[in-house]
This record gives C-alpha cells, structure tokens and sequence, in this order.
C-alpha cells in the first residue's frame, strides 16, 4: 500500500507529491518546487530514496537542489528538459518562489522505465507537449498517476512556453486516456481527478476545444 501526501507549495499552489511505501517507508518525493523547509518536515519519518521530476520548469524544481542537499539523494529528470531548468521563465519569479539553484539530473528519465520505491514500482510514460520532456508517473497497482502540468482536471498545460507543442500534447493525453478510469490523477496544481472523469468531461479531450498555442 502506498501513502500518498500531496502539498500545495509557493505563490501558485504548485503540488509537491511524496509517495511512500507503507510497509517500508521507503519514499520518493515528486516535483518539489518551494518551500523547501515545509516540505523536509513532511519527509520525517520516511526514508528518501529520490527527487523525480515531471518536467523542468522553475515551479517545479525550484527546491530540488534543497532537497538533494538536505537528502543526497538522486534526480530524475528527462534530459529534454535539461534546458529549462536555469530558466525563471518570468523576471523575477526565481526570487519570488526562493527558488535554489537546480543540479544536473543524475539520471535520465524514459518511456518504460522503472523506479522501485520498496513494494511499490512506478513506471514513466513520456508526455511530451508541455514541455519537451515530460512525463507522467505512473503505479499501476494502486492505479495511480502523477501527471504534472500535462493533464488538470478539466484542463491542460499550456503550451506556449518555452518548448511547449500543442500537436504534441494532443498525443501526450491520447495516451493517458488508454489507462483505467478509475485512475487516480494528481494535477501539478489544483485538484486531483480521474481519467474517467476527463475522458467524459475534459473538453481538450472530448473535441470540445482545440489545444493552441495560449
């Protein structure tokens, strides 16, 4: 069984997730973007095994280089967004979300590829279109999935910062949509939802509205 603690962090509710594992307490931390101190005390008690990423921007690992000082603990990150991570993307926005300077990745996060987090073990799924190295963070057995900025409820990532593709987003949520309906999905901000609520609602995903650059 996985304990999952989902915290709202920085000037725009951006959703830092930490999943651990019941049994071993063994734990990864998802896109820790501020806050930094706040989120090393919701991390008590568990024992961290390491950053991973859904994609590079500020907001989004603003605190990555917190945590693997505090931690020393790995970073995943698809390495197509290498790029972003130096980028504020708004003057000022560094500062304002006391932003620490981002590492490389340790490692370079793919399509399939596995990360054991004690009896738990997630799999990436590559969605591009947001950014150009996004992903989705998916466990199967306790059906669910960590999406980022690619999918929100009702909703989805823009596309018209830096590396943003609108053809490629499209694709991206086509291929969230072959997972089950009752699939938990955590939104890189605001509320959670289900793929079956936005295979029926989602009007990006329905026909309803085009995906354009904003």
């Amino acid at each position: 069984m996985a304990i999952v603690k989902v915290t709202p962090v920085g000037m725009i509710d951006e959703n830092t997730v930490i999943i651990a594992d019941e049994e071993t307490k063994e734990a990864i931390i998802i896109d820790p973007g501020a806050e930094g101190e706040k989120l090393k005390k919701e991390l008590e008690g568990y024992k961290l095994k390491a950053i991973v990423n859904t994609h590079g921007h500020i907001d989004h690992v603003g605190q990555v280089g917190y945590i693997k000082k505090v931690f020393d603990v790995p970073f995943y990150l698809n390495k197509k967004d290498e790029f972003l991570i130096d980028n504020e993307l708004f003057p000022g926005f560094a500062k304002a979300i006391g932003a620490y300077p981002c590492p490389k990745p340790d490692f370079d996060l793919k399509e399939g590829d596995k990360i054991k987090v004690g009896n738990l073990e997630f799999t990436i799924i590559e969605t591009p279109g947001h950014t150009p190295g996004g992903i989705c963070i998916y466990e199967p057995n306790e059906k669910l999935l960590v999406a980022g900025d690619t999918l929100f409820r009702g909703s989805v990532g823009r596309t018209d910062l830096p590396g943003g593709d609108a053809s490629q987003l499209q694709k991206s949520l086509q291929k969230l949509m072959e997972l089950p309906d009752d699939t938990r999905v955590i939104c890189g901000h605001y509320s959670d939802t289900t793929i079956g609520y936005e295979r029926e609602h989602n009007p990006y995903i329905t026909g309803k509205h085009r995906i354009q650059l904003w």
